[in-house]
């Protein structure tokens, strides 16, 4: 049976990497994990988990209910009673095949972990450059109008500072250069919006009050009004160039050359109907 060649090729490379009872899945130790974890189940539930394979035998340790502790044995013709799982726990990543025949795919093609490099080397390469990257503060009003966003979006009003500093930099700050620096500054933000009213401090958590949407409301008046004093302050500079410019062409300054030059037509005219006389016939 096809299926049977397959369990004899692949079992011994699986279980020769079999896992430990305890897999790290974050850190460097994480990163370090390269092992498989071989499971049999039956009608969806856990039965077996396999630790070697020996003479057409898998052995391992059945499921008592609570953990898999009691020692079992399958052999590799009743494997096919079971539902096969494959887990290959490959450094942060995790892969899982659901047969013998998509495992053995993989394995030759290496298409999962092609993807699962390029994915690494993204990553990789968008932590290097957002650690080369300065955090950048929000302003004030900034801050306060993405807080109450992020509170309506909420069930549950109030947010730390390590959430917030989250959401507005992704996980990827934990790790940058100057975490610890853009962190007390953006608490220096929250405790001077909490001094002015539009954040309260409960139990280490920021809520925003009533107060900021009337805050807000005044500095979108008050930015509203300056960008129209500026487009203003531009037309009136652009007036006055043009002012400036068009006295300058009256009193000589400046001469412009005639769109159209009608003097020349009008002697050309004449030199035309000075050529051009009627015949006098001579009488006789």
């Amino acid at each position: 049976m096809i299926r049977n060649i397959f369990y004899r090729w692949l079992l011994p490379i699986l279980l020769s990497r079999a896992c430990e009872s305890r897999i790290p899945r974050s850190g460097d130790a994480g990163a370090r994990v390269n092992c498989f974890v071989v499971s049999l189940d039956t009608n969806g539930e856990p039965f077996f988990i396999a630790t070697a394979y020996e003479a057409n035998v898998l052995s391992g340790l059945r499921w008592d209910g609570r953990s898999y502790s009691d020692e079992h044995s399958v052999s590799l013709e009743d494997i096919g009673d079971y539902e096969l799982r494959i887990t290959h726990y490959y450094g942060l990543a995790t892969v899982t095949y659901d047969s013998i025949f998509d495992f053995a795919f993989h394995h030759v093609s290496r298409l999962e972990y092609l993807k699962i490099s390029v994915v690494r080397y993204i990553e990789a390469t968008h932590k290097y450059f957002f650690n080369k990257r300065k955090l950048v503060t929000k302003k004030r009003m900034e801050l306060l109008e993405f807080m109450m966003n992020d509170q309506l979006d909420r069930e549950h009003n109030g947010i730390g500072i390590i959430d917030l500093m989250t959401k507005l930099y992704s996980t990827n700050w934990v790790l940058h250069p100057s975490a610890d620096e853009q962190q007390q500054k953006l608490e220096l933000y929250l405790d001077s919006l909490v001094e002015s009213g539009e954040l309260n401090n409960l139990n280490h958590e920021y809520v925003v009050t009533g107060k900021a949407i009337s805050t807000l409301e005044r500095y979108e008046e008050e930015e509203r009004r300056h960008s129209e004093a500026v487009k203003l302050q531009r037309k009136m500079v652009s007036l006055t160039i043009l002012l400036v410019f068009m006295a300058m062409v009256q009193a000589g300054l400046i001469k412009l050359p005639p769109l159209l030059d009608f003097s020349s037509w009008g002697s050309s005219t004449d030199s035309h109907n000075n050529q051009i006389q009627p015949t006098q016939n001579p009488r006789g």
